[in-house]
């Protein structure tokens, strides 16, 4: 079961010890609370909570059209983050494992990086990607970058 705690309560609580996938629940959970255009996206990332858990709990708390669960294809979730920031949303968008954002670099390197300049400064694209890099899982050569 998880405990609901408020935006003060964690602010009112220094020097806790928290792992990282803690911290990052924790900040994703603040986030979406604080601004209802923050919107998370990614594979597995409601019931399952993403791969490594870090988003659990977070779908039942905030629904399916805040934690948007997506298909195994990086490169439509980053082109989805885009043109989500586009529109005034501000998307968290999980890869899954680091290895796969190649798949979504022209996304990331030619649409993200690049519209802001494209519309002479009229254009933000306000997006977060957020993906393990070096976990220690040792998952294989595709699949963690880790040993």
């Amino acid at each position: 079961m998880t405990q609901i705690v408020t935006r003060s309560e964690i602010v009112q609580q220094p020097g806790r010890e928290l792992t990282f996938g803690q911290a990052l629940n924790e900040a994703l959970r603040e986030e979406l609370l604080r601004d209802p255009a923050v919107v998370l996206l990614g594979e597995d990332i409601g019931l399952h909570g993403g791969a490594q858990g870090i988003t659990r709990g977070l779908i039942k708390e905030f629904g399916p059209k805040r934690v948007r669960n997506t298909h195994l294809a990086e490169a439509a979730i980053a082109g989805a983050a885009v043109g989500a920031a586009l529109t005034g949303m501000r998307p968290v968008a999980e890869m899954m494992y680091s290895d796969f954002m190649t798949i979504a670099m022209d996304q990331v390197v030619n649409q993200a990086a690049k519209y802001h300049f494209m519309t002479a400064g009229r254009a933000k694209v306000p997006m977060v990607i957020r993906t393990p890099v070096g976990a220690g899982r040792g998952n294989a050569a595709q699949h963690s970058q880790s040993v």
